[in-house]
């Protein structure tokens, strides 16, 4: 059965987040920072590598030093000189480059038409959704997702009978209380606490915005857990976070069974604590001198930042509806007796501030994947995806519907010839069996399932997707997009930096035994150790590894220092400190 605290689940990683944080302005675009033979790094290319070095954490770059911000640059630069080595030797004409860079853009435009076309319309919202905290009180009617008829047409008639009682004027509470299928209703009257957007279902989420305080849903709202009638009862102004003190006395429990002996004269102590500070005595002295909470106590009762339901809801509600420096009366806890303080509020930042987390806590959210499929149907429906039922039916019967997936080798399976049949075809394509072995190699979604005509049909259409989107795509003309364009030549940068690095450099590294020996010898105190008050060493042999790892990173270094001496004279660098000095300022 529901209970309501499943409304607000945990989430699970869906997506990696491919796509870096563009803050150039028009301005920063025209600043020239650093000129190498006849190719420019301007400003907003450095703030934009700086900032991702540091996971995009804007005020953790806005307080860097001019010495840290160099440092950094003198990496981009032994990088940006390796890749212009490397374009004008040819590299970019290699096949074996070439096949790389095509690999890599077939999966990347996909994944980034979906941040283009799903996420970044989803995160604006959800921004804007986030600047408030709502109050909700719920009345929930089970209904599972594979209801029978019958069951289905008994919940919405109950449904229906709630929403007669409220219309008539019935309190919301008591409806709740009588007729909630969520058992925690019995004891809050449905109440489900403040929460702000992204910690519900889409559905759910997307009824409560939609109120006014006082409002109820004259409809059920229909969401994984069963019908809904939702009742908005406050709203406002949301802060990202807060942080307070407290000082803790505990209730004197019995040392056997852990309860509740003796309340009384805990709160007579948190009395006269209260008493004192409200004369005058400093709340942090008197934390540290008589809390009962261990992990706050060294700090004056600090318990640095949290936000809204991290704490358990009696010591949260008072919390948050506090005013900075202001001191609460006694608060009951599960915990004992709090008196809390408020020392600072941090308001709710910036969208540019915030679009990174935003993306990363949508993609994990039910909300990406409800917007994704539906995204992707349509693709599949645009582009008429249809499957081949002579191929697809030759597909399914070389597997063993008894055997999972996983217990079946599809690369074995299907001959060469076998591959080349097509299982599914869209407008500009088809799906061969090769493509549906490729994706299962690379999808493990349905390792577990057996392979039943309808498993496989999911499959294939699984492998139908990225080619789908890829020609989505390419009528979008992703490939002329601007933040594309980057971070493809990003990746292409990054990919000839590896290939120099292992033909100039790492392929004239060799390290002999002799060179480990002779190293092992010098430094052999490294590896000394006491057992049983006796003096040891560890061997050679068992050291060799760790040795020659050293001596090749010394070796690298050494080659490196050789390899950018040349370049830096064959491609003369020049540094305006001018502009580095204009980095992060607006």
């Amino acid at each position: 059965m529901m209970k309501s605290k499943y409304l607000f689940y945990g989430f699970n990683l869906i997506v990696i987040a491919l796509l870096a944080v563009i803050i150039g302005c028009s301005g920063k675009k025209k600043d020239i920072l650093v000129e190498i033979g006849d190719e420019k790094i301007y400003l907003y290319e450095f703030e934009n590598q700086y900032l991702k070095s540091l996971g995009n954490n804007l005020d953790t770059a806005m307080n860097k030093s001019v010495a840290d911000r160099k440092e950094y640059l003198d990496l981009m630069i032994k990088f940006r000189l390796k890749v212009k080595d490397a374009k004008d030797k040819g590299y970019l004409n290699s096949p074996e480059i070439q096949k790389d860079l095509s690999d890599y853009k077939k999966s990347f435009i996909s994944t980034f038409l979906i941040d283009k076309e799903v996420v970044e319309p989803n995160i604006k919202e959800l921004y804007e959704r986030k600047k408030y905290e709502i109050r909700a009180s719920h009345i929930l009617v089970n209904l599972p997702q594979n209801a029978t008829p019958e069951d289905s047409v008994k919940a919405f008639l109950k449904a229906d009978t709630v929403i007669s009682r409220l219309k008539k004027g019935d309190d919301f509470g008591t409806v709740a209380r009588e007729m909630s299928d969520d058992q925690s209703a019995k004891m809050n009257s449905g109440d489900l606490y403040y929460f702000t957007a992204g910690m519900t279902v889409p559905e759910f989420e997307d009824a409560i915005y939609e109120l006014k305080i006082g409002d109820y849903t004259k409809k059920p709202v229909r969401t994984m857990f069963g019908l809904h009638i939702v009742k908005l009862t406050d709203k406002k102004k949301r802060y990202e976070s807060i942080r307070a003190a407290h000082i803790l006395i505990q209730d004197i429990k019995d040392t056997v069974t852990g309860s509740v002996v003796d309340s009384t004269t805990s709160f007579n102590k948190i009395k006269e604590i209260l008493a004192k500070i409200r004369g005058g005595e400093d709340f942090s002295k008197l934390a540290t001198e008589v809390s009962e909470d261990p992990g706050s106590k060294p700090r004056g009762g600090d318990l640095g930042f949290f936000d809204r339901r991290r704490m358990v809801q009696a010591f949260d509600s008072v919390a948050f509806s506090l005013k900075t420096g202001e001191v609460s009366d006694i608060v009951r806890t599960p915990f004992g007796w709090h008196i809390i303080k408020l020392l600072e509020i941090k308001e709710y930042q910036p969208f540019d501030k915030q679009k990174d987390n935003l993306k990363a806590e949508f993609k994990r959210s039910q909300g990406y994947k409800t917007a994704y499929s539906k995204f992707l149907e349509k693709a599949r429906k645009d582009y008429k995806l249809e499957i081949i039922q002579d191929g697809f039916n030759y597909f399914v019967s070389k597997y063993d519907t008894l055997k999972t997936i996983n217990d079946q080798k599809p690369d074995s399976i299907y001959t060469d010839q076998d591959k080349q049949k097509v299982v599914a075809k869209f407008k500009n394509g088809e799906i061969k069996i090769s493509d549906v072995v490729n994706y299962l190699n690379l999808n493990k979604e349905f390792a577990m399932n057996q392979a039943n005509s309808s498993i496989l049909r999911k499959i294939v259409e699984g492998a139908s997707e990225t080619p789908i989107l890829n020609e989505v795509a390419i009528k979008e003309k992703i490939e002329k997009d601007e933040d594309y364009q980057d971070l493809y030549r990003e990746y292409e940068s990054g990919l000839l930096s590896f290939k120099i690095d292992q033909d100039e450099l790492w392929s004239k590294i060799k390290i002999t035994d002799l060179d480990i020996q002779q190293y092992y010898e010098k430094n052999k105190q490294k590896y000394q150790y006491t057992e049983n008050n006796e003096t040891k060493f560890r061997t050679i042999d068992e050291v060799k590894a760790e040795i020659s790892q050293t001596l090749q990173q010394d070796k690298f270094k050494e080659l490196e220092g050789i390899y950018m001496t040349g370049l830096r004279q064959k491609y003369p660098v020049k540094i305006n400190d001018a502009v580095l000095e204009k980095a992060f300022k607006k």
